[in-house]
């Protein structure tokens, strides 16, 4: 098993079990000191959220929101809200996240049609 941290300079690592030596507490939280002598943390803040994960489709999408944007099925420009489907494959329903003003552009691609799947989803919730 591997971890996502931020090395020293606050570059996304990633750091497998078998090669941290020992885990130690500081304030800013745990610190994993790897075999080689590094010391990497978890990333805690939005930002430093989305510089470990921005490589893998993430982006910050709202003040308090950060979305896989290639896990989106829909955006709807209306309310600003990100659609996603729900592995439950039993159930229809949606998880929303909402989308500020200045993020649009990430995610207009994702806008569909009036009489797709949004509308009727949106309106049976």
């Amino acid at each position: 098993m591997q971890l996502l941290l931020l090395n020293e300079y606050d570059q996304p690592v990633w750091l497998g079990l078998d090669e941290i030596c020992m885990i130690t507490a500081s304030p800013k939280g745990p610190v994993f000191i790897a075999k080689d002598g590094t010391s990497c943390r978890y990333p805690l803040t939005m930002e430093q959220l989305v510089a470990a994960l921005c490589n893998y489709g993430y982006e910050r999408i709202d003040r308090n929101v950060i979305g896989n944007i290639a896990a989106a099925t829909s955006y709807d420009p209306t309310n600003r809200k990100l659609a996603f489907q729900q592995d439950d494959s039993d159930t229809e329903e949606l998880l929303y996240a909402t989308v500020s003003t200045t993020n649009i552009s990430k995610v207009k691609h994702l806008i569909v049609r009036e009489d797709d799947c949004w509308k009727s989803a949106y309106l049976a919730a």
